[in-house]
């Protein structure tokens, strides 16, 4: 076990040693039985499979709780002193960079803000070229001004929003490390009105469905000359609009490879700056919708609103739903599936899967379901339940254009929430998405997944209260993720017969990650659908993934994911490595950044942060869409 001390006093007289101090087991026990919620080791209890398997659980269960909750060293400030401090000698002249100029947005040509900002460009370490638009400003005299412009990048700014001193260098080192993307966005942050830096904003990598929000359209963008002289927008009154009109336009010629991130606030925004109205941006999402024949029509917001087009057809859902219908909660839940759902072009198949024929209080169950005519029981012959061959079997023959992996433990609160799943599919790039999930508390249980967190991969936002918008609305906002929960999970038939359905050999877990991971590696998206909310009464059925005689296959499944997924685990491209892996800390600050040297990357420089770029698994990079 290695112990960093992260910050100025790490090489000091003055560095703090911890003092660790030995309890007894009893006083452990104690300690952290003291901790445990009451509703979770009533769950321990209930799925115990006699004393062993109780106490096995318990010593788990203990083992979670004496994980203290993350606390970050301190706040933002601290953050910044430690890892975003730049001067010239972090840069070597003879690094290869991208060329930059910028067009600066300013509908005042005399304001505080446009000054600031061009400023803040006259203070770059090598001052750019630029251009100050406004509404005014035809489409001709910007296509002549790039026209004249022998550069690669062309960087895209409102007034007040200013640029720390080295970001056109590090930008320029960026964009060639990523490949020369298209278009690439820059985490920012935003300053009070005297000058204090806060509310850092450190993106996931731009999606469609996020884009459609609005939210990603601040900040700097850097957008390749001839990529911005193809789809130039028309309007040039405020560079939200702008940006976001110009990657929609991007979308709609070809919606793959073209977008990537750089993880590094390049940009600080001031109060004045302001923000494009709401109605602005929701014309330019309206008509891109309407171009792109979607189920969706959006509303002015912040973040953009959405509902259902009510013209929208159908297309044909199976419903595929692994159960024992011993449990009185599961003909329930199926039943409320069935009432509670206001999609017509659906069946649903449930699968028993068990060594002998239904019994007596099962067949009752399945009598009473299968009287609605959508639905179909089978008994699937097996010595063990295996959910991914549960699934793979009823798959089938499945009449849906769409397959929806259903847990028997759920249930809708919105009736419309298959229309919601079914309309984001609705775009052919998309291949997969999952719903809101909410435990019975309406606190939430799946606001999708990511991978990394608590050391493999964890629902974002669990036990947020559900009217809690979480970092960046993103708990409240549909967008691109790289895994969903298999609870409720809509793919397209096609592409899950294409890559074989789920992995047998998870049995149990990850099964539903694994074939996520996979229909991303098609090229298509996986998407997280807020709209579609409903109650996940979880483990009510089978309990802990990893009961009874499921125990000995964890060490062996994990291993397995780690090794196949070890890209993604490291730097999922929907979670920005600015932010905590640590359990329940999605959104809170990274002490440090998962971000490598160009150099030797055990090589830290306290309170600073230079040369970072960052670290790009083997094979296709996953920053670029």
């Amino acid at each position: 076990m290695r112990l960093i001390v992260v910050g100025p006093e790490a090489g000091g007289v003055h560095a703090t040693i911890p003092e660790f101090k030995p309890v007894s087991r009893a006083t452990a026990f104690a300690r952290l039985l003291a901790q445990t919620p009451l509703h979770v080791l009533a769950a321990t209890l209930r799925h115990a499979r006699g004393p062993a398997s109780f106490l096995r659980r318990l010593r788990e269960v203990l083992g979670e709780t004496s994980r203290a909750p993350y606390q970050p060293p301190e706040g933002y400030e601290r953050w910044i002193r430690l890892f975003d401090r730049w001067t010239s000698e972090d840069f070597d002249p003879r690094t290869p960079r991208a060329s930059l100029c910028y067009i600066v947005f300013a509908g005042n040509a005399g304001s505080a803000a446009l000054e600031a900002t061009l400023a803040s460009l006259n203070a770059q370490m090598q001052p750019p070229p630029r251009l100050v638009v406004g509404a005014d400003t035809s489409g001709d005299a910007l296509a002549t001004w790039l026209a004249a412009q022998e550069l690669d990048y062309v960087g895209l700014l409102q007034a007040g929003e200013i640029l720390p001193t080295h970001a056109g260098l590090l930008a320029g080192e960026q964009l060639l490390a990523l490949g020369r993307p298209e278009i690439a966005v820059a985490d920012e942050d935003e300053l009070t009105d005297e000058g204090i830096r806060h509310g850092p904003r450190f993106k996931p990598l731009p999606g469609h469905v996020s884009m459609l929000s609005g939210l990603p359209a601040q900040g700097l963008w850097l957008v390749a000359r001839g990529t911005l002289e193809q789809y130039l927008p028309a309007s040039t009154a405020r560079a939200e609009a702008f940006r976001l009109d110009l990657w929609l336009r991007r979308y709609r010629a070809s919606s793959i490879g073209f977008s990537a991130r750089i993880p590094f606030i390049l940009s600080h925004r001031r109060p004045d700056a302001g923000n494009a109205p709401a109605e602005m941006l929701a014309a330019i999402v309206s008509e891109h919708l309407e171009q792109c024949g979607s189920a969706l029509c959006c509303a002015p917001a912040d973040p953009l609103l959405f509902s259902l087009r009510k013209d929208a057809p159908q297309v044909h859902v199976t419903i595929l739903i692994p159960s024992t219908l011993r449990q009185a909660h599961s003909a329930a839940c199926i039943s409320a599936v069935l009432k509670g759902t206001d999609y017509a072009a659906m069946d649903v198949r449930v699968v028993v899967m068990q060594p002998r024929p239904l019994d007596e209080a099962q067949q009752a169950a399945a009598n009473r379901i299968s009287a609605d005519p959508r639905v179909t029981v089978t008994w699937l012959e097996a010595p063990t339940f295996n959910f991914s061959t549960a699934n793979n079997h009823v798959a089938q023959g499945a009449q849906g254009e769409y397959i929806l992996l259903l847990n028997d433990d759920v249930s809708p609160i919105k009736r419309d929430w298959l229309r919601w799943m079914s309309a984001f599919m609705a775009d052919p790039q998309v291949g997969m998405v999952g719903a809101r999930l909410l435990y019975p508390d309406d606190r939430v249980q799946h606001a999708g997944v990511i991978m990394g967190l608590a050391g493999l991969c964890d629902h974002a936002h669990r036990f947020l209260p559900r009217t809690e918008p979480g970092y960046m609305s993103q708990a409240i906002v549909s967008h691109e993720l790289s895994v969903v929960t298999g609870a409720c999970m809509l793919v397209r038939r096609a592409v899950f017969e294409r890559i074989g359905g789920l992995d047998e050999s998870y049995p149990s877990a990850f099964n539903d990650v694994d074939l996520a991971l996979r229909v991303g590696e098609t090229g298509h998206s996986v998407v997280y659908v807020a709209q579609a909310e409903l109650y996940h009464h979880e483990l009510q059925t089978y309990g802990d993934h990893y009961a009874g005689e499921r125990q000995a296959s964890k060490e062996m499944e994990v291993a397995r994911m780690r090794q196949r997924w070890a890209a993604v685990i490291e730097a999922d491209p929907f979670y920005n490595p600015n932010l905590s892996l640590a359990p329940l800390t999605e959104g809170q600050l990274a002490f440090p950044p998962r971000l490598a040297l160009h150099g030797n990357e055990n090589d830290l420089k306290p309170g600073n942060c230079s040369g970072y770029s960052e670290r790009l698994p083997a094979g296709p990079s996953p920053l670029v869409m």
